[in-house]
């Protein structure tokens, strides 16, 4: 295939074989059981992250054998204005726990800006897709991030990046945060899957996504995801020397560097965004 300057439908429906590649591996090991895992005071390695990662890594080289790779797994193989991130297994506790929520995930950068992204939940047999500009789908139909419940009465995932929960500062700062946001909505979740959360934003089924120093590999897929869907997102970078938050108005801003608020209305957002902000 040539890869010169690939179509975003194209682009679409490769990154939509790879993840289910990915998923459909893991569906039927999670159903045999017999998960090989290492456990971590804050992870799980599970072999199955690796095998399912080499499926879909086999998918995007079949197409776009230039393409760079940043896996989770594997690290950053390749370098090309076209550059795929991918989550072979977001929720590898759960998936080692016997708990079914997890997915797989891709998501195409162009010159580092998110391009294309597809999230697969594989025992809901859910695949998400979403392109810059065109909108984003959930097993074909169109995505509308809408809650009719008020942020008192709703539900907000808080979600949190590995290397933060390994730091100490960081994560006195996230429970911090978390702490917060509990305060201004019904429920704070944090199901140690956050592309299964980004879907739930998407379709509208919960009322906000907080973001702290989020893992580049759900969080790419993730935002661009909802905010095809129609959330409203504030993104904030974090100074390191003054301690400051700044924001940014950069429409490629994902917050990895920061914290990043979602929401399907801008008076949730800004809501979430002054509870999460006077708390770091």
């Amino acid at each position: 295939m040539d890869d010169s300057a690939p179509e975003p439908a194209v682009l679409e429906a490769v990154a939509a074989r790879a993840v289910r590649a990915g998923g459909d591996y893991l569906a039927d090991a999670f159903r045999d059981r017999e998960i090989e895992a290492e456990y971590g005071t804050h992870d799980v390695k599970s072999a199955a992250d690796e095998t399912a990662e080499r499926r879909i890594v086999d998918v995007i080289t079949d197409a776009y054998p230039t393409h760079a790779i940043h896996g989770e797994e594997s690290g950053r193989n390749g370098s090309h204005r076209y550059e795929w991130v991918v989550d072979p297994l977001d929720g590898t506790n759960n998936f080692a726990a016997g708990l079914p929520s997890f997915a797989t995930a891709a998501c195409v950068l162009e010159d580092g800006e998110p391009l294309v992204s597809a999230i697969y939940e594989p025992l809901p047999d859910s695949l998400y897709l979403a392109r810059r500009g065109g909108g984003a789908t959930v097993d074909g139909e169109r995505l509308h991030a809408e809650s009719d419940l008020s942020l008192p009465q709703g539900t907000v995932s808080f979600v949190v990046g590995l290397p933060a929960i390994r730091d100490e500062t960081d994560r006195a700062t996230a429970t911090a945060v978390e702490d917060a946001l509990g305060d201004v909505c019904k429920r704070t979740i944090n199901t140690w899957s956050p592309c299964v959360d980004w879907g739930l934003l998407a379709r509208g089924s919960i009322e906000g996504l907080v973001a702290y120093r989020p893992d580049v590999y759900e969080q790419y897929a993730g935002a661009l995801l909802a905010e095809e869907s129609g959330v409203v997102r504030r993104v904030f970078d974090i100074d390191e020397e003054r301690g400051e938050l700044r924001e940014t108005e950069d429409p490629a801003a994902t917050g990895v560097d920061g914290l990043y608020v979602a929401a399907p209305d801008g008076e949730t957002c800004d809501l979430l965004v002054e509870a999460a902000t006077e708390a770091l």
